[in-house]
């Protein structure tokens, strides 16, 4: 079975590299996921694995670049004659304010937990905030109210608008929108949730690529470039590993060591919990999208999202290695909402829609609708690996305000 995955792994390479280079939505999901699961075979002496549901990840990747290649060769829409024009003068007042907004929920968070703002000047006081959140969390405790509920929206909007204004402004402003990452790094490092700095970097990256597409700027990958990204790369890792120190409570080599196996288990461990509840799964009812789109179906009471989304844990080392994890990557919910085939469809559809979305951006046609879709797109793909990214209310939320600033931050003038 690994030589099998490994030889789709490559078709599925040479099929998507031209989207990769030019880091379109399938070129991105396709390098994301071959990575991925390169790693997790590497890994399968510590990784209880059946390998069922890895192929098929594997098959509903080929499946979305296959939409993506269809909608690529037969959808060529009409370049209209609009001209798209940023407004520079408005990024620095915008990234500011957004920073100051996004910084509300998470210092607002820690006093609803009963901490001082002071004890962020004292190590000690913040390893016990960051321990007794943590069990709050997960012991059901909730705090937090309607101000960090609304707040909370700008932790997303902050990084997304920084990515997509970082192109275009002087050397003080790009710093700025660098500077739209903290509100996320900040929550792991006082709070140990990961999730908000991931997302925080991952609509970053999202907001700097729609608007490299939206005004025609070259995605040219240069030996610097990729030096600043390994850079960046060991940066997010570093501070994911020290916020998961933090989280215990304590500093100590026993706790290093628990924290590296803790780290494989976040990083991998969606694959030993998809592979187990995939080959035993047994479908009765489909829920016709309500677990992808939870964060509307909670809203709406057709669905109740639990903290982690799924309740269920499994332990996924064998051979010395240890964790609990209970990630599912957005197949789960898919194959739930519509069935395996039903699944493959959606992928397909996605792949087509996405590619007919970037193309339609790049003519001009419609842009801020277009810019939305392909923000919507590349955050859906790019969290694919924990969870469908419309789980959340927030981050649906971000959505709606990410449009009016895009039209607040942008000028269409037709041609004459």
């Amino acid at each position: 079975m690994t030589f099998l995955i490994i030889a789709l792994l490559l078709i599925l390479l040479f099929l998507s590299w031209k989207y990769i280079i030019q880091m379109e939505p399938a070129g991105v999901f396709a390098a994301m996921w071959i990575m991925l699961i390169i790693a997790v075979l590497s890994m399968q002496y510590y990784i209880v694995l059946r390998f069922d549901g890895i192929l098929y990840i594997t098959i509903c990747c080929l499946i979305f670049l296959s939409g993506t290649i269809f909608g690529d060769y037969m959808y060529h829409p009409t370049p209209s004659h609009i001209t798209l024009t940023f407004r520079k003068e408005r990024a620095l007042p915008i990234l500011l304010i957004l920073f100051a907004c996004a910084m509300v929920t998470p210092l607002y968070s820690i006093v609803l937990h009963g901490f001082s703002l002071r004890a962020l000047l004292d190590m000690r006081e913040v390893l016990e905030m960051n321990k007794g959140i943590s069990e709050d969390r997960y012991g059901g405790v909730e705090a937090r109210n309607i101000i960090t509920q609304v707040f909370l929206i700008f932790c997303y909007v902050a990084p997304l608008m920084g990515g997509f204004c970082f192109r275009w402004v002087n050397r003080f402003v790009k710093v700025i929108c660098v500077i739209t990452l903290i509100p996320g790094i900040f929550v792991a490092l006082t709070q140990s949730m990961k999730m908000g700095m991931i997302s925080g970097f991952i609509l970053w990256l999202t907001g700097f690529l729609v608007c490299s597409f939206s005004y025609h700027l070259p995605l040219r990958i240069k030996l610097r470039d990729i030096l600043m990204f390994c850079i960046g790369l060991f940066g997010f890792m570093g501070i994911l590993f020290f916020s998961m120190v933090l989280r215990t409570g304590e500093v100590s080599e026993g706790t290093i060591t628990l924290i590296q196996e803790k780290f494989v288990t976040y990083a991998l461990g969606q694959f030993h919990c998809f592979d187990m509840w995939y080959t035993t799964y047994e479908p009765t009812s489909y829920s016709w999208g309500t677990k992808t789109f939870m964060g509307i179906s909670n809203v709406l009471g057709l669905e109740e999202r639990s903290q982690g989304v799924y309740g269920e844990f499994y332990q996924i080392g064998k051979n010395g290695l240890y964790g609990l994890a209970n990630i599912f990557t957005i197949f789960r919910s898919l194959i739930e909402d519509f069935g395996e085939a039903g699944a493959c469809l959606f992928m397909f559809l996605l792949g087509l829609f996405s590619k007919m979305s970037i193309k339609s951006l790049i003519m001009r046609n419609n842009i801020f609708t277009h810019q939305i879709i392909t923000t919507a797109t590349y955050a859906y793909l790019l969290w694919s690996f924990a969870t469908s990214f419309f789980t959340y209310t927030s981050y649906i939320a971000m959505f709606v305000v990410a449009y009016f600033l895009f039209r607040f931050m942008q000028i269409k003038t037709e041609a004459c």
